[in-house]
């Protein structure tokens, strides 16, 4: 039983040796058949590889069409020229490799053996590359904003038929294809913008037309620039400019349009000035005037309705500027009511207007006012426009006031002592000034007579002062016959005035001197009664007194000076001030008081006529009929009253008579430039000789 089994046991070792030795020479593929792509009529070689094959074992390649056998072994079937099997046939490669590849040459491919079971099958691609990039039909000309634009973007050739893709830059838009035409050799794919924008203007759109193999041949794209034809759109970037008298400025229009407009300029209410350059979109003006302030409109027009429109306002500044019709010399009466001289000016900004006496810091408001004019408002005044960034601008205009005499003397009442003389002064201000200043008296009896100069110790001397005529009076040797009323007058073209003085005649020196010796004598003998109190108190004190030699000495404090009514200061910028004397007070006490012109010394009476024709009146008589007033007299001027109508002049000196002497005396608040022209202190009465 033993050895049965030892054999059985021999017999299937062997029986699995057998079977291992079998299955260790069987056939596989060692390189399966690998897919491809190739260019039409280049070379291509599909892979296949066995190990294990026997003598017995035949290779064949089966193809297109309809995977007929190429090959078996190395040799290739006929019909086949130009394929061929290498490779190394004791390592088991069966290569096949074809010539010239055609379309006819694409399909799959099957590389098997009839011990080894088949590998997937290999396919071949054979790629015709386009001839050239797709094109882009439609879009030639602009298209109108919110109509339809289709574009067309069309392959010719190529294999396999390429995919089309609408790209706008890297974003898809559209991918597709459509069937090839009969002759199969065109592929298309529109593209549609149902109502086209004005943004869409200027957009790159791209067609791309891709085999899907990139690693053969690279895909081929063409481009479009869409163009959208719409209306002209204007932007101002600046809507208003502000530029000094002198200035380059520049206006800009941005204008937006397809096709590009043409863009013209004008001045709203003017014509463009010579030296204006115009770019298009900018209009240069050089060195811009007064003149160039206005409203300048660009207009666009590329033949699309609408066309576009901007403006841009244009504000030049200049200096303030004081129309020239302004009189640089005004006449006008003396006395007359209600005159006013008005200064237009104009500038931008709008000047402020004002008035002031040159070489004065008073102004006043435009027009200047004169309620009531007077001989002292005549002299230069100043027009002054000032506007914001620029220097002040000036006009002069002198005031000239013309008419009849004014005496500055009030009436009044002298006294004077037997043997003294006396001295009496007439100042007499007017335009033209008198040719002469007369005098006459009228004694206690009421006679009346004409007093010249060289007759009875009286003599008359006369001189030209500053706007007027200066006449003294003097009468040597007083008596009481020369007591009375003594008249000055002074007469011109345009009528008269005169004033009164009263001479009242005392006692002689004599009595002067008596009344001083007894006065002298009182003095001297009070003088020794005290000297006699003196001694005799200190005598009988002296001895309670001897240790007390300390003696105290108490001065008394100065008393402050008058203070300046400071209420009156704050109303100088006032033309309503009716108190004029306190006013005048006022303004020389500020220091504003300035000289004034001259004396127009060449202005005869005789002549006067020539120069204001109008103004001729025949001049009246003198006589007593003017004894009492004076005809024509400002009874306002020179007075304590106020005045509610009263011009306001400038500054000028008050001259104030001492009723005690007569003597006019310039007040505290006095201007020296005004003394130099009254000449102060200067007497109106009689005096010691």
């Amino acid at each position: 039983m033993a050895a049965p089994c030892g054999v059985r046991g021999v017999v299937v070792g062997l029986l699995y040796m057998m079977a291992s030795l079998w299955r260790a020479n069987a056939a596989s593929y060692k390189v399966q058949p690998q897919s491809a792509a190739v260019l039409r009529g280049k070379a291509v070689t599909l892979p296949c590889t066995f190990s294990g094959l026997t003598g017995e074992d035949v290779v064949v390649w089966e193809g297109p069409p309809d995977f007929r056998i190429i090959s078996m072994d190395t040799k290739v079937t006929a019909g086949y020229g130009r394929h061929f099997v290498i490779g190394d046939r004791t390592t088991g490669e069966y290569n096949l490799q074809i010539w010239g590849v055609t379309l006819g040459d694409a399909g799959g491919y099957r590389c098997s053996t009839p011990s080894v079971p088949a590998a997937p099958n290999a396919v071949l691609s054979v790629i015709v590359p386009l001839a050239k990039p797709p094109e882009i039909i439609g879009g030639k000309r602009p298209t109108p904003v919110g109509q339809r634009l289709l574009l067309t973007c069309s392959s010719q050739g190529g294999y396999p038929p390429p995919t089309l893709s609408w790209l706008n830059g890297t974003k898809l838009l559209k991918r597709g294809k459509t069937p090839r035409n009969q002759d199969m050799k065109q592929t298309s794919l529109d593209f549609v913008i149902n109502k086209v924008k004005k943004w869409d203007n200027g957009n790159n759109l791209t067609c791309v037309a891709d085999q899907g193999l990139q690693g053969v041949v690279r895909p081929m794209t063409s481009s479009k620039i869409v163009s959208v034809s719409y209306p002209p759109t204007v932007t101002v970037p600046e809507s208003s400019k502000r530029a000094k008298e002198g200035d380059l400025v520049n206006l800009t229009c941005v204008v937006d349009s397809n096709p590009p407009a043409v863009v013209t300029w004008r001045k709203l209410g003017g014509a463009l000035n010579q030296g204006v350059t115009d770019r298009g979109q900018t209009l240069s003006l050089p060195k811009v005037s007064r003149h160039d302030s206005g409203i300048y409109q660009c207009n666009a027009d590329n033949e699309i309705s609408p066309p576009g429109m901007g403006t841009v306002s244009l504000d030049v500044l200049y200096q303030s500027w004081i129309d020239p019709s302004l009189n640089s010399k005004v006449s006008v009466m003396y006395g007359q009511d209600g005159f006013l001289l008005e200064c237009s000016a104009s500038g931008n900004p709008t000047p402020r207007v004002r008035w002031r006496r040159k070489d004065t810091s008073l102004y006043w408001d435009n027009p200047l006012r004169f309620h009531r004019v007077r001989y002292d408002v005549e002299g230069t005044y100043q027009c002054v426009a000032t506007n914001e960034g620029f220097p002040a601008t000036t006009r002069d205009t002198y005031v000239d006031v013309v008419g009849r005499p004014y005496i500055l003397q009030r009436s009044t009442t002298f006294t004077v002592r037997r043997g003294d003389t006396a001295r009496l002064s007439c100042e007499i201000v007017s335009d033209p000034v008198p040719k002469t200043i007369q005098w006459a008296w009228r004694d206690v009896q009421g006679l009346e007579s004409a007093l010249s100069g060289g007759e009875n110790g009286v003599e008359i001397t006369e001189e030209l002062i500053l706007g007027g005529k200066l006449s003294i009076l003097s009468i040597n040797g007083i008596t009481e016959g020369w007591k009375g009323t003594y008249m000055c007058k002074g007469t011109n073209m345009f009528g008269t005035d005169q004033r009164e003085f009263r001479l009242e005649v005392t006692g002689s020196p004599h009595t002067l001197v008596i009344v001083v010796g007894i006065s002298v004598m009182v003095a001297v003998m009070a003088a020794v009664a005290a000297i006699f109190v003196f001694f005799f108190r200190k005598k009988w004190l002296g001895d309670d007194r001897k240790s007390d030699t300390t003696s105290v000495t108490v001065s008394r404090p100065m008393p402050p000076p008058p203070g300046y009514n400071k209420n009156k200061l704050d109303q100088l910028g006032s033309l309503e001030i009716k108190d004029l004397d306190g006013l005048i007070e006022i303004h020389e006490m500020n220091g504003t008081l300035k000289p004034r012109p001259p004396p127009r010394v060449d202005k005869e009476w005789t002549a006067i006529g020539l120069s204001y024709p109008g103004l001729v009146q025949p001049l009246p008589p003198y006589s007593t009929v003017d004894r009492q007033q004076p005809e024509g007299e400002d009874r306002r001027i020179g007075s304590q009253q106020s005045q509610p109508d009263a011009p306001q002049p400038p500054p000028k000196a008050r001259w104030t008579p001492s009723r005690s002497a007569g003597e006019r005396r310039c007040s505290a608040t006095c201007d020296p430039d005004r003394a130099s022209r009254y000449r102060a202190p200067r007497s109106d009465q009689t005096t010691a000789a």
